[in-house]
């Protein structure tokens, strides 16, 4: 029996162990637990470095991208170390007393496993560092990069601006020197007009001498002439003046006889005008003195006559208030049919006895209108206004609607007329 147990003890270790070289975990643990896979790995985290290096100076914006790769990596193994750990002490609190030597050993790989995690987790680290710094240098180089490329166009509009200019002055180049020969030809045909031209020169001042010889002989003859015409022309200037003088004096005299000869014809018409008219005037006068002594005849008896009841005498003529209130057609309608007619004022006198006829703020109608032409004040009986007694700024025509005149008493005073609706009510004067 004893050993059938060390037998089924052998076969199930065996069986075990099988078990644990097909398990993936156990591929894994004999990968990362040798040196020769420690040597592999460092080997390929050395041609990624030697690569990354290599790249690095090849261009610089590759860093970050094989940074990351090694990070990858590194985070793998780290992964892969720690399931394999988890995985031994799994099997190690599952396992029976008799494995106690492959629990020593694996706990020996663990350590070692945790050691190898370690250096890694380390070198993790300093390729973080190594990528932070990479990131630095890309941003870095980014922005040199940049100004750079900024510094570039700036030198290249520079350089189109430059062109052009050096095109524009090529071209004025050019065309100064074609100016130049075309001046060069005209200084050589200047130059030989010139020579002509001092030849004609030469020519002309000797005709100028001889000219300028002529020329004061010609004025000596000259002055000469100067000073005969200049006493001939004295000469005539005073016999034009005499001339104009006896011309004006014969025309005045002409005009004087003419002036007299049309006053003496005018005053014989005037005189024979005057004639006639004292004629007439005398005739004119005779009967006129007896006209008058008929009107003074007729004058004293209507001054001798009496008024009838409620009319009052002035001079010749009898006037009278009315108590009633009526507008100015009615109210001359009324005079009319008293065989009157609205009062006309012929003078001062006559003004101030009205004024006596009438009490304060009693306005009446008088035997004024301009009906019958607006602006144009007749009596009624035809004749013109001759002397007016009108209120300050009266007549005005307010609204274009007062056409008959009223009389305004005044105490102290004489009285003043105004213009009027001739529609308004009031009292009225009458005169015969």
């Amino acid at each position: 029996m004893p050993g059938e147990e060390k037998r089924s003890k052998r076969t199930l270790m065996e069986t075990e162990k099988k078990d644990v070289k097909t398990n993936p975990l156990y591929i894994c643990q004999s990968l990362m637990s040798g040196k020769e896979a420690d040597q592999s790995l460092r080997k390929y985290v050395q041609l990624f470095f030697d690569s990354a290096d290599f790249q690095r100076k090849k261009l610089p914006s590759r860093c970050a991208t094989v940074c990351l790769g090694l990070l990858c990596v590194v985070l793998l193994a780290g992964n892969i170390g720690q399931v394999v750990y988890y995985e031994i002490i799994g099997r190690l609190a599952s396992a029976d007393p008799a494995q106690a030597s492959t629990s020593a050993a694996l706990t020996a790989e663990r350590k070692e496993l945790e050691a190898r995690l370690s250096n890694q987790t380390k070198e993790k680290d300093l390729l973080q560092q190594s990528y932070t710094s990479a990131t630095a240098e890309r941003d870095e180089f980014n922005a040199s990069l940049g100004n750079l490329k900024k510094e570039r166009d700036q030198l290249q509009a520079s350089y189109t601006a430059l062109k052009q200019e050096s095109d524009e002055l090529q071209t004025s180049y050019n065309n100064t020197q074609k100016k130049l020969e075309v001046l060069k030809t005209e200084h050589n045909n200047l130059t030989a007009s010139k020579d002509q031209l001092q030849t004609i020169y030469s020519n002309l001042q000797r005709e100028k001498d001889e000219l300028q010889t002529l020329f004061v002989t010609l004025t000596k003859n000259r002055d000469q002439l100067q000073s005969s015409y200049s006493s001939l022309k004295r000469e005539k200037e005073q016999l034009q003046k005499s001339y104009d003088t006896l011309r004006v004096g014969k025309d005045l005299l002409q005009t004087s006889y003419n002036s007299l000869w049309k006053g003496k014809e005018q005053l014989q018409t005037s005189y024979n005008n005057l004639r006639r008219e004292k004629e007439q005037l005398q005739a004119n006068y005779s009967s006129a003195s007896l006209v008058r002594d008929q009107l003074e005849k007729k004058i004293n008896k209507l001054r001798s006559t009496p008024c009838q009841s409620g009319w009052k005498k002035f001079d010749i003529s009898c006037y009278w208030v009315s108590t009633l209130k009526k507008n100015w057609t009615l109210s001359r309608q009324d005079c009319k049919e008293k065989g009157a007619d609205l009062i006309v004022i012929n003078s001062r006198e006559e003004q101030i006895f009205v004024n006596t006829l009438l009490k304060l703020n009693q306005n009446a109608w008088i035997g004024l209108t301009d009906s019958l032409e607006e602006g144009t004040w007749m009596w009624v009986d035809g004749t013109p206004v001759t002397m007016t007694y009108w209120q300050p700024n009266q007549p005005n025509s307010f609204n274009g609607n007062q056409d008959c005149g009223e009389f305004v008493p005044k105490s102290p005073g004489l009285g003043e007329w105004n213009d009027d609706g001739c529609f308004a009510q009031q009292v009225w004067i009458c005169e015969k």
